[in-house]
C-alpha cells in the first residue's frame, strides 16, 4: 500500500467468479455500497454483462449533495480483476468538475472455498488528490463495509 493507494482485503466464502460478476454489475454497486454514498445506476454503455474494458457506466451518487459519475472500466479480467476510473458526469455542478481520475479496484485470488477479495483506492490519477486523500480513513472503513456486505450477500 502506497501514500496514494489504500486497500483492504477480505477472505470471503464465495468463488472468485461470483464475486466478480456481482462487482462488475453496476445495477448491485447500491447492494454493496459499504460508504452509503451510491443512489443509483442511471446509464450503462452495454447491454451485456459482465462490463468490458472500455465499457462506461454512470451512477447517481450523493455525497454532502446529488451529483453523478461516469465511471470507464480500465481492468475486466474476469474472476481475477475488476476495475474502473470515475471522473464528473458532464452535467455536472462546477465544483464536483474539479474532482476525478481516481480508480476503483477489486482483486480476488480463489482459495479453496473461499477467496481473498482486495479492494483498493487508487488517487495516482485524482484530480485534486491531496484534499481528496485527506479522506482515506474514512474510506478504508467504507472499504471494509463494502467487503462485509458482499460477502453478506454471497456468502451461504
Amino acid at each position: 500500500m502506497s501514500f496514494w493507494v489504500q486497500s483492504v482485503e477480505r477472505r470471503i466464502a464465495a468463488p472468485a467468479d461470483r464475486i466478480y460478476a456481482l462487482i462488475a454489475d453496476p445495477a448491485r454497486h447500491k447492494d454493496f455500497d459499504g460508504s452509503g454514498t451510491v443512489v443509483t445506476a442511471v446509464d450503462v454503455s452495454s447491454s451485456t454483462r459482465p462490463l468490458d474494458i472500455g465499457d462506461w457506466f454512470s451512477m447517481n451518487m450523493d455525497f454532502h449533495g446529488k451529483y453523478t459519475m461516469t465511471n470507464t472500466v480500465v481492468e475486466a479480467v474476469p474472476g481475477e480483476r475488476f476495475a474502473w476510473q470515475g471522473k464528473p458526469h458532464k452535467h455536472s455542478t462546477r465544483w464536483r468538475f474539479l474532482f476525478g481520475g481516481r480508480i476503483w479496484r477489486y482483486e480476488f485470488e480463489p482459495d479453496g472455498d473461499t477467496t481473498l477479495v482486495r479492494e483498493s483506492w487508487d488517487l495516482r490519477e485524482e484530480r485534486l488528490r491531496l484534499l481528496v486523500v485527506l479522506g482515506r480513513r474514512q474510506v478504508r472503513e467504507d472499504m471494509r463495509r463494502t467487503l462485509d456486505r458482499i460477502a453478506e450477500l454471497l456468502e451461504p
